[in-house]
């Protein structure tokens, strides 16, 4: 059984036809699977260039008000609370607007971390460990 070149080239077209459908197939499947920009979406990007537009034309003072918005830093070392100029902070007394951020040394036991977690009481607290830099700063601290 042998086959002729008119066989052999009909076999060719036919894998190529194949394989085109098959590529369509799959172009088609991933194409569907994609998610599709409905009009709520539409108007929920405009809303959100719209309020891009309104910050960036802000006026000065509106800029200003929200740079005191950054989150405050509070360092907890050896047992004492420091602002980010490292000056003694009393928890009492001061009052937290916008995110709080409690460094703490990365060597700190568990307990007593969250024994400074408990003494900020703040709702949006995140706590962080210090980097090198922050320690080489503070071990030069004079407490």
């Amino acid at each position: 059984m042998t086959l002729t070149a008119s066989e052999n080239a009909m076999t060719e077209v036919a894998l190529a036809l194949a394989m085109a459908f098959f590529s369509l197939m799959v172009l088609t499947m991933v194409s569907m699977a994609a998610p599709q920009e409905n009009a709520l979406d539409k108007i929920n990007s405009e809303s959100k260039l719209s309020q891009m537009k309104i910050a960036l034309s802000a006026k000065p003072n509106q800029a200003a008000a929200s740079a005191k918005k950054m989150p405050t830093l509070v360092v907890y070392w050896k047992g004492q609370f420091l602002n980010r100029n490292l000056q003694p902070l009393n928890l009492a007394t001061q009052t937290f607007e916008g995110r709080v951020i409690l460094a703490l040394p990365p060597d700190l036991p568990m307990i007593q971390a969250l024994e400074a977690r408990a003494q900020v009481k703040v709702s949006n607290l995140v706590v962080s460990a210090l980097n090198n830099k922050w320690l080489d700063r503070l071990s030069k601290q004079p407490l």
